[in-house]
């Protein structure tokens, strides 16, 4: 689900509905990033919606214009334009964002590409959402969908959803194929209630399309009609295609079951999240429910020298490998033992991938930016991830942000391999912001690497922002 972004909620997704001195925005970031081997580290590139290239040195400039919702008016629209120009080693110019939308009370509608985050947990500090993390640059999409929770029942219901069809870009081996993309979160009591408790799913599909190096058989193109969309937006139907699309459906279908749990008193939040991926039908028998994204995360309502810090456990070796202990208990079969979950890979199809980076949790690293090489396969998708990450305000209103990743990896084969072969990975970088006036901000950034599965790096940024309004 697409849950709005705002600095004073845990819960939600990037959005442009925040109240802003003025509607209308322009600015330009210069950035300067290097690091001490070929590839920038790990926590510099990582987040940044595929603005930061992988390799280094690079000369980056970004500018920005756009227009926020006006908060008080019922129906209004918004725009945003950001390009990205990188100089160096890869020099490139990407068009970073660019969407225009309209609102009507709590719903809107949109077209473009967007920043966006899908999930439940603390978007602020989180080493990133396990299906969409904000690791890749936004795909074109058309979405309609609401803008944060809409209240019903006396506001001890809050409902929050999106439909969305994209498209992917062409890189792989797949030319034409389309997003689908659909979630429901439901929060339950009141906004300002001590406790809430929040439900939710989202749901991926890549469809449609046809292979750039046909074999002259029927396997060559992927239906795309509107009948398959209908089995496409409801997860059921055979496709033709066993080996591409799984359990036998139209499409490479993903996403996670999310729950949370929210308190709240007048000096604290605290968020206990669980994200629980997907990409069969077998998590319906809780055979893979040890698999996800736990997090605890805090905010503190008053700007001092720590203001929120999160926790997080990435786990992902189960994969369909062995039984889980609630499947156990409950005696659930799995139909589809011994065959493996895979995440983010996909036989035939390309993999959880957009303009060549991870759509997903960057931790689980791409073959292409690791030691071990390789192409835009996700080989070492076995995890065991802890992640910490930290924010505060200093003396003279330094903005500052730590993040923390100890990661073993290893792929997965059926029996497990002994958690002590794994390749171990330690990422962590340290952030300064500093608004010097009204339009003009500097920051630095230095982030270092040391393991098996990214090279060993230690390098940074170096930037610069000026608003012109």
């Amino acid at each position: 689900m697409l849950l709005s972004l705002l600095l004073s909620s845990f819960i939600g997704f990037s959005s442009t509905t925040a109240i802003k001195d003025t509607l209308n925005h322009t600015s330009v970031d210069f950035l300067a990033v290097g690091s001490s081997d070929s590839m920038n580290p790990f926590w510099t590139r990582s987040l940044q919606y595929g603005t930061v290239p992988v390799e280094n040195p690079t000369g980056i400039i970004r500018a920005r214009t756009g227009k926020w919702y006006h908060p008080k008016k019922d129906v209004d629209w918004t725009f945003r334009v950001e390009t990205t120009g990188w100089l160096g080693k890869e020099s490139k110019f990407l068009l970073s964002e660019a969407y225009v939308g309209l609102k009507k009370g709590a719903f809107e509608i949109w077209a473009g590409s967007k920043r966006e985050v899908i999930g439940l947990g603390d978007t602020t500090l989180t080493g990133g959402f396990f299906i969409w993390s904000g690791n890749a640059l936004p795909m074109p999409k058309v979405h309609i969908g609401t803008r944060n929770y809409v209240n019903l029942l006396q506001d001890w219901l809050g409902v929050n959803f999106q439909l969305a069809h994209g498209w992917f870009d062409n890189q792989g081996a797949i030319a034409n194929s389309y997003l689908h993309q659909k979630s429901l979160y439901l929060r339950l009591g009141q906004p300002q209630s001590t406790l809430n408790v929040y439900l939710g799913y989202n749901h991926q599909a890549q469809w449609g399309g046809s292979r750039k190096d046909p074999k002259g058989s029927i396997y060559d193109v992927y239906p795309s009609d509107f009948n398959t969309f209908t089995k496409v937006l409801l997860g059921t139907g055979e496709g033709i295609l066993p080996d591409d699309d799984e359990n036998n459906k139209y499409g490479n279908h993903l996403g996670s079951l999310d729950m949370g749990l929210r308190y709240q008193n007048d000096f604290v939040e605290i968020l206990l999240y669980r994200q629980n991926p997907y990409e069969s039908d077998r998590i319906w028998s809780l055979n893979t429910i040890d698999d996800g994204l736990t997090g605890l995360s805090f905010k503190f309502k008053e700007a001092k020298i720590i203001e929120g810090f999160s926790l997080e456990y990435l786990y992902t070796g189960n994969q369909g490998t062995y039984q889980s202990i609630l499947g156990k208990l409950l005696n659930k079969q799995d139909q589809d033992y011994p065959n493996m979950v895979n995440y983010f890979n996909v036989r035939g199809r390309d993999g959880w991938i957009f303009q060549g980076r991870g759509l997903g949790t960057p931790l689980i690293i791409m073959d292409q930016e690791s030691q071990q090489g390789g192409g835009l396969s996700f080989s070492y998708n076995v995890l065991r991830s802890i992640y910490v990450g930290i924010r505060g305000t200093l003396a003279q209103q330094i903005h500052w942000m730590a993040r923390l990743s100890s990661t073993s990896y290893d792929y997965p084969v059926i029996p497990a391999n002994s958690p002590n072969s794994y390749l171990k990975q330690i990422s962590a970088s340290l952030s300064l912001q500093k608004q010097v006036n009204k339009r003009v901000g500097i920051s630095i950034q230095l982030a270092t690497d040391q393991g098996d599965r990214t090279k060993n790096t230690f390098g940074g940024t170096l930037g610069l922002k000026y608003s012109f309004r």
